[in-house]
């Protein structure tokens, strides 16, 4: 998985780019403890991601944990398996309203 990242002052923007899972959530988890200083917006683009398990459910919950009842976290262009992910877990409040 590839993952890119911008952070303009207080925002954070991940872009995902491949599969979500057991091998790349050590790489995604560890972007995201390294990236969280001053950040209290973080939106995660899924546009390119294809699929995702519930390890990477786990840290998005996590992380958002972390941000604080004052921190914001949505995710944009989840679709397909990934969109059904959050649907199904009932964490679907976390995708931007499209």
């Amino acid at each position: 998985m590839k993952i890119t990242k911008t952070v303009n002052e207080s925002k954070l923007i991940l872009e995902l780019d491949g599969k979500l899972d057991t091998k790349s959530a050590p790489a995604f988890r560890g972007c995201i403890e390294s990236s969280l200083d001053g950040i209290s917006s973080i939106t995660l683009n899924f546009a390119k991601l294809t699929y995702m398990s519930s390890v990477g459910l786990s840290i998005i919950l996590t992380m958002k944990k972390m941000l604080g009842p004052a921190g914001t976290l949505v995710i944009i262009n989840a679709h397909g398996l990934v969109r059904e992910v959050f649907e199904i877990s009932g964490f679907d409040d976390l995708l931007a309203k499209e």
